[in-house]
């Protein structure tokens, strides 16, 4: 399972400023961005980004969308990301074998 995470803006150099203090260094990136799309493989690292944008709303303007595998893709809102984050952990542990339906 993989999940890409989209992040877009077109406020210029928001997405440079927003993922500069994500990790905490200085990226080689064009001021001018207005999309950026990073592939995770590992569910948990994309849900710290989602998290992240979404918390920090009120700072970056900033729209975040989410697909998994090849599925739909869906917009993130403060609205909805808590449940967006359960679907994305509930099948992680599934995939892994970690999740066990009770009967």
């Amino acid at each position: 399972m993989y999940v890409t995470v989209n992040l877009s803006s077109r406020k210029t150099g928001e997405i440079k400023c927003f993922l500069e203090r994500f990790y905490q260094r200085e990226l080689d990136m064009d001021e001018g961005v207005e999309q950026w799309i990073y592939i995770y493989k590992k569910p948990l690292e994309a849900i710290e980004m989602i998290s992240t944008v979404i918390d920090n709303n009120d700072q970056h303007k900033i729209k975040v969308c989410v697909q998994v595998d090849r599925c739909d893709v869906h917009s993130v809102t403060y609205e909805n990301y808590n449940d967006i984050i359960k679907a994305l952990l509930y099948l992680y542990y599934k995939e892994e074998g970690l999740y066990e339906e009770s009967t």
